[in-house]
């Protein structure tokens, strides 16, 4: 009895051992795209702090873009591997020092995987709280046709819409998981809690090929093992229902460490209400994720194209001419976007907040219209307006022109393009009311 009680324990000791090196190394801060994005803007920007807060470690670097490639689990497979090799190089250093200490080596790794789990979702659930990572769609998108969407931008904008909360309970659903992880008597809660949210987002990020499958994965992971610790006694108690009895482990601390713990928490709490409040002025201030500079006042909307002259030829509205242009949006900021029948350029990288990709949540995952930003400045001898356009997508599509307003529902374009041919444009503004904006419990005719 008492050598399988034995064998017992030094199988257990094994796994924590095998978990808690396996765990380690996926802590190691080393991903080469993050050191790059740090190094794009200041230090004590929201958006490193996002990345430092969420970083992967990435031996292997994982794919920019959106879709199904998940070679970020060969990291898995790097730590699987250096954690079994150096568990076996290292076998006598770890039976002689943690051979049936299981409950102490356990509780390390759960205190490892706490801090860091409970760190990135407070963070993933702050910009879902703050419509930072799905905002509402744009213009632009609400006069995109719905299968020039990519699947994730789908996604993003359905959720983008919902007006039932859905977005700010799963935020602050995450917040609070993160916020009872920080508490060993309130762990298991939060990781029971989270296990279910996470398990949401890990089947979202495979059915629309978001592109964060291993990312989201590893949080749901990391919330696995910490529940498992109080599975047993949760399941003697709901499903068997018999008597089971508290954890009665405590661990023991040596004096600085028992000095750090208190402000350890207080450390994670103060950081996360310091990210707050720059997501909070962030997006209230700076109209992220979008551009943050502001277009020319008055002009927001939907165009139609009445007239297009192109190299002094009129030519009339078509669905299949390659040139003509079809509608013209101008957002509120310094974007413009143009549908016409030419197949757009699509971009799929993907959404995430950092400098690296800047403000470019408008135009990723959209095929159907082509996407300009803008530089504006008014003519003093006249009330012409210059305007520079550059593609966002192809920085070598570029347009000089000069607006006129006609009241305030025409613009006259002209100018040329930069391959310098001549180009004449009259928009005439949509009146567009929008049935998201008007609700559904308001009389509205729409003809």
């Amino acid at each position: 009895m008492s050598q399988l009680h034995n064998s017992k324990i030094s199988k257990n000791a094994l796994l924590i051992q095998f978990g808690l090196l396996f765990f380690l190394i996926l802590t190691i801060p080393y991903d080469t795209q993050l050191f790059q994005s740090l190094s794009n803007g200041p230090f004590f920007a929201f958006e490193n702090w996002f990345q430092l807060a969420t970083y992967r470690t990435s031996f292997i670097p994982e794919s920019s873009h959106v879709g199904s490639d998940v070679r970020g689990y060969y990291n898995w497979l790097i730590a699987f591997l250096a954690a079994t090799l150096i568990l076996t190089g290292l076998r006598k250093f770890f039976a002689t020092r943690w051979h049936t200490n299981t409950d102490e080596l356990y509780y390390w790794l759960r205190v490892l995987l706490r801090y860091r789990l409970a760190l990135a979702v407070i963070f993933i659930g702050i910009v879902k709280v703050l419509p930072l990572q799905i905002p509402e769609p744009t213009i632009g998108d609400l006069h995109t046709e719905y299968g020039d969407f990519l699947l994730w931008k789908l996604y993003y904008l359905t959720n983008g819409i919902a007006t039932a909360g859905y977005l700010p309970v799963i935020g602050s659903l995450e917040i609070l998981g993160g916020l009872l992880l920080l508490n060993r008597r309130t762990a298991v809660i939060g990781a029971g809690l989270l296990l279910a949210v996470l398990l949401n987002v890990v089947l979202v990020n495979y059915v629309y090929d978001i592109g964060e499958q291993v990312y989201s994965s590893l949080l749901f992971l990391m919330a696995l093992v910490i529940f498992a610790y109080d599975w047993p006694r949760f399941y003697g108690l709901l499903i068997r229902k018999t008597q089971v009895y508290p954890d009665g482990y405590w661990p023991r601390f040596t004096r600085p460490v028992a000095f750090i713990r208190p402000y350890l928490q207080a450390l994670v709490l103060l950081i996360a209400a310091v990210f707050s409040v720059q997501a909070y002025l962030e997006w209230k201030d700076s109209n992220y994720p979008f551009p943050k500079e502001n277009g020319i006042a008055g002009i927001s909307g939907v165009y139609n194209v009445k007239d297009f002259v192109w190299k002094g030829d009129t030519l009339a509205y078509s669905l299949v001419d390659t040139i003509r242009w079809r509608d013209v949006v101008f957002e509120k900021w310094n974007t413009v976007s143009i549908r016409d029948n030419r197949p757009a350029a699509i971009d799929s990288t993907k959404a995430r907040i950092t400098f690296s990709t800047g403000r470019n949540y408008e135009y990723i995952g959209n095929a159907g219209r082509h996407f300009f930003t803008y530089k504006h400045s008014k003519n003093k001898k006249d009330s012409t307006i210059s305007l520079r356009l550059v593609g966002k997508i192809d920085s070598a599509k570029t347009f000089r022109l000069s607006l006129n307003k006609l009241g305030s529902d025409t613009l006259l374009l002209r100018g040329a393009t930069q391959a310098g041919d001549s180009l004449f444009v009259r928009l005439e503004r949509i009146d567009k009311k929008y049935l998201l904006k008007e609700g559904r419990r308001k009389p509205i005719r729409i003809y």
